[in-house]
This record gives C-alpha cells, sequence and structure tokens, in this order.
C-alpha cells in the first residue's frame, strides 16, 4: 500500500477511522483526542476510532444504553448547578426590593391574622351577652352559650378541613301566596 493513501474506514465497519483522520474529521489535534480518551472515549484497537460512538459520547447520548458519559454528566450537573445559584441570586435580589417576600414572613404574619379573627370570633358571646343583659337578663347567657358553641364548632372544623360549614342547608326560596 502507498504510504500517501489515506485508509478511510476498516472495510468492516464504514465508521471506524485511524487517528489521524478521527483528528481530521472533529478538527482536532492527537493530544485532544488522546485527552479524549482519557475522559472515556470509546476507541475499537489501537490506532481506530469509531466515528458513530464518539459522537456520542460526546453529546452525552448512546443509543445503545441511557447512561451519559461521565464528563457529560459532570457537565449537566454544573449547568444545574450554576442554575440554581442564579435562582438563588434572583430571589435574593428581589427580596432586597421588596418583591419577593420569604415563606417564613408570609407564615409568621398568617399566624398573627389568624390569631386575632379567633380572638374575635371568641369574644363575640360576650359581647351579645353585655347587650342583651340590660334588656333580656334571662336570654343573655343562652345567647352566649349557643354562640360560643357555633364559633368554637366553626373554630374546629377549620383547623381540621380548612372549611367552614353551618351544618344547615339552605332553603330555597319559594314564594308564598297571600291567601
Amino acid at each position: 500500500m502507498n504510504k500517501n493513501t489515506k485508509v478511510s474506514a476498516k472495510p468492516d465497519n464504514p465508521f471506524v477511522f485511524n487517528t489521524q483522520l478521527t483528528c481530521e474529521f472533529f478538527d482536532i489535534s492527537r493530544e485532544a483526542l488522546s485527552t479524549w480518551a482519557k475522559k472515556g472515549a470509546p476507541k475499537e484497537t489501537r490506532g481506530y476510532w469509531d466515528i458513530k460512538k464518539l459522537v456520542e459520547w460526546k453529546h452525552g447520548s448512546n443509543n445503545n444504553s441511557n447512561e451519559l458519559s461521565r464528563q457529560a454528566r459532570k457537565e449537566e450537573a454544573d449547568v444545574r448547578y450554576r442554575e440554581a445559584k442564579a435562582d438563588v441570586e434572583e430571589i435574593k435580589k428581589l427580596e432586597k426590593v421588596g418583591q419577593y417576600v420569604s415563606v417564613d414572613d408570609v407564615e409568621k404574619s398568617l399566624a398573627e391574622v389568624f390569631t386575632r379573627i379567633k380572638q374575635g370570633l371568641l369574644s363575640i358571646g360576650h359581647r351579645i351577652a353585655t347587650e342583651l343583659n340590660a334588656q333580656y337578663p334571662e336570654l343573655a347567657l343562652d345567647a352566649k352559650r349557643l354562640v360560643d358553641e357555633e364559633v368554637a364548632k366553626g373554630l374546629t372544623q377549620l383547623a381540621k378541613t380548612g372549611e367552614y360549614s353551618s351544618g344547615r342547608k339552605r332553603r330555597a326560596n319559594t314564594k308564598t301566596s297571600n291567601k
């Protein structure tokens, strides 16, 4: 065989090229190809490379398995890390300008609001009893007990299910005729 003649591929596999042609195909140096080999690039035999497998390895997809090469996984993890870091910085920036409120701050504020609402609801029975006592002292305690029971029942329902139902069904508006 003439030394100037390039062997393009092995006859049994048209994608297998020698080192020189592989370097030309990828437009890289022999040193770069050697570095790829150290990083796990697939090699057929000494001095021969399967271009198809190299492309799959380089781009992290392998039709034979779903596993990415170690280098591709590392690059993917690095991208995810940088994106997460950028997200954290964005949140910090928004927090500084007042466009972001932390979950802890919201929970604290809501707890304070619900505590005030609960205290207000629990005091309704006493306020009604005080008002009724002047005109109807015999009804004041019964009214307080009834209101306190309904408020306690409602608060318990809200605490357990997050919803409140009075337990009474609304009557459909029926037109009554005057006789």
